[in-house]
């Protein structure tokens, strides 16, 4: 199977040989590190390293892509956010100080902006990924502007800000959003078949799902123009509030977690003629357990229900063994040795299920003129 146009043909809304096992959120697991020697912190500053944690799980387990970057500090530390790497595997970046704190009207955008920080280190990753697996999906990824805002002036004051300096927020965020345009500029020469933007913060939990149009709406649908390749916009938690939304601001696929029901999902997005693809959703707690069967049974369920991507339903924990990832592989593909997509079948064509009869409503006519108006009717 020839993956990278698989993949294509999965984000065109085309058919596929087999729903692709690609997971577009990252994945970077602490037995991968382990196997090849690069772990972090170095895996996070060292492009060779990043390449070799992120091919892992390719090499091991047979997932259809490669992802990096590993973490969501990148953006905030390119605008002089200090960033404490830390040193234990199962450990991601975090933001310990910002210039911004505290502060909504002090928020810009640095001139050096695209060369600080670890933005050239994923430019260069992605470089070598592309030459040494040019048959590989490569995707990659940043911080959505939502929540690049709260990470560097800090989400519970953001949270106060949206009751009371609503439009100093959305003015926030476009800065934000122009922050995140630049490193989607700079990725668009880099061949990528796919791009993960993390927005967890824009969550029903915490943006009411009644200022998503008002706050970031215009701000995602700047960013997805300015990709030229394939961006998918992932949210964390249960996005059942906000489907629409998400399924409606020009994205080339939506990641959300298992809390959503796949077929309530594909209803919104088929009644609203959305070309954005379905991501995920197989549980991270199933697989961080390293439960063989109930990551078998979710992929079935998953697919019979129309995931357009298969993979993680977020960020794959990295306590996960590789063979909870392997195992979801195999699960796609006996799903397709066993015939089972014809369930998949099945259940699209409901969703598109039209009644077979002209739905005319019968004008009002003398008697005389009721067997011509029933034959136009009937269409006989």
């Amino acid at each position: 199977m020839d993956l990278i146009e698989n993949l294509e043909n999965a984000f065109a809304g085309k058919e596929v040989e087999k729903v692709p096992a690609a997971s577009i959120v990252s994945v970077a697991l602490i037995e991968g590190m382990e196997r090849t020697g690069a772990g972090f912190p170095a895996s996070h500053t060292d492009a060779e390293k990043m390449v070799t944690l992120g091919e892992s799980a390719h090499k091991y387990a047979g997932v259809e892509s490669i992802n990096l970057p590993f973490d969501l500090a990148i953006e905030a530390e390119a605008m002089g956010c200090e960033v404490d790497l830390r040193d234990a595997n199962e450990h991601i970046p975090e933001i310990t100080a910002s210039p911004f704190f505290d502060d909504l009207s002090s928020v810009e955008l640095n001139d050096d902006f695209l060369s600080s920080g670890r933005i050239p280190v994923v430019a260069k990753a992605c470089q070598i990924a592309r030459e040494k697996y040019p048959d590989v999906p490569l995707i990659s990824g940043q911080i959505g502007p939502f929540t690049l805002l709260g990470q560097i002036v800090g989400i519970e004051y953001l949270m106060k800000c949206l009751a009371t300096e609503p439009e100093a927020v959305k003015e926030g965020v476009n800065i934000c959003a122009d922050a995140v345009i630049e490193v989607v500029k700079a990725y668009n020469d880099l061949d990528l078949q796919g791009d993960c933007m993390y927005e967890p913060s824009i969550a029903a939990d915490l943006l009411p799902p009644e200022m998503f149009n008002e706050i970031v709406r215009y701000p995602l649908k700047r960013i997805s123009k300015a990709a030229d390749f394939n961006i998918v916009l992932h949210v964390c938690g249960d996005t059942t509030p906000i489907l629409k939304n998400a399924l409606d601001v020009g994205y080339n696929g939506f990641s959300f977690e298992d809390s959503v029901n796949v077929k309530e999902a594909n209803q919104i997005k088929y009644d609203l003629d959305s070309n954005t693809q379905l991501v995920g959703n197989v549980a991270t707690d199933s697989l961080f357990k390293g439960d063989l069967e109930s990551i078998r049974l979710e992929t079935f369920k998953a697919l019979d229900r129309g995931i357009d991507i298969l993979g993680s339903s977020c960020c794959v924990p990295p306590g996960s063994p590789l063979k909870a990832m392997e195992a979801m592989v195999k699960a796609r593909d006996e799903y397709y040795e066993k015939g089972m997509e014809t369930k998949r079948e099945e259940n699209e064509k409901a969703l598109s299920w039209k009644p077979v009869y002209v739905e005319e409503p019968l004008p009002v006519a003398n008697c005389h003129e009721l067997p011509e108006l029933r034959n136009k009717v009937l269409k006989i």
